[in-house]
């Protein structure tokens, strides 16, 4: 008896960190959302990286193979949505940017996300950690670029400030789930991509401000 009764309660404290890390997807998941809705809207995809959402899409890839491969429910279930809400802005993006037609912009992405799992499924879950890692410290950072150099040059963007705020805060979620868990590839990605993050937001957003300012 004595060998079960710390059971009940490191498992009701895995079920509780287990949600942090639905609530960081739900909001991860959304954040391609208010982008997508802009594209469409103003039928532009000016200054909206899509090398940053390309990274997105494998960030989503390399972790959903590592959950798999550590059996983590949390990351498992978090990256399906994220995958099927960042490809459909890399396949808008390549029709709007790179006048791909759209059977092309639609198979190539999917087929490619679908490709890298499949491989990463075949080796150690260390790899898809380094993956995962290292597209967490990059992902934002190119259009981080793109935004800064359009600043300067006075060009519109078109980058959503909806989808940036969804994902800092995904971010900090995500933070505190590898904090709890404690899972260390988790919180070094996070503690980068929110300072990255946060930077392109106050970018983005001085651009309006200054914008609005002029008018």
């Amino acid at each position: 008896m004595s060998g079960t009764g710390p059971r009940p309660i490191s498992i009701v404290r895995a079920v509780n960190v287990e949600w942090l890390a639905y609530a960081g997807s739900v909001l991860m998941t959304s954040m391609s959302l208010p982008q997508i809705a802009r594209i469409l809207r103003d039928r532009s995809a000016a200054g909206v990286s899509l090398l940053t959402w390309m990274i997105f899409a494998l960030s989503g890839a390399s972790w959903f193979a590592y959950g798999l491969l550590v059996q983590a429910p949390g990351i498992i279930v978090g990256n399906i949505p994220f995958l099927s809400t960042t490809l459909p802005v890399v396949m808008l993006l390549l029709v709007r940017q790179r006048a791909w037609p759209w059977p092309a912009a639609i198979a190539v992405p999917a087929l490619v996300a679908a490709a890298i799992v499949a491989l990463l499924l075949q080796l150690p879950a260390g790899v898809s950690a380094s993956i995962g890692v290292t597209c967490g410290l990059l992902t934002t950072v190119p259009q981080l670029v793109e935004s800064l150099s359009r600043r300067r040059a006075g060009l519109p963007s078109e980058v959503s400030l909806a989808t940036l705020g969804l994902l800092l805060t995904g971010q900090l979620l995500w933070l505190s789930y590898g904090i709890f868990r404690p899972d260390v590839p988790i919180i070094l990605t996070n503690v980068v991509a929110v300072f990255v993050t946060g930077s392109l937001l106050a970018v983005e957003g001085s651009r309006r401000t200054t914008r609005a300012d002029t008018h």
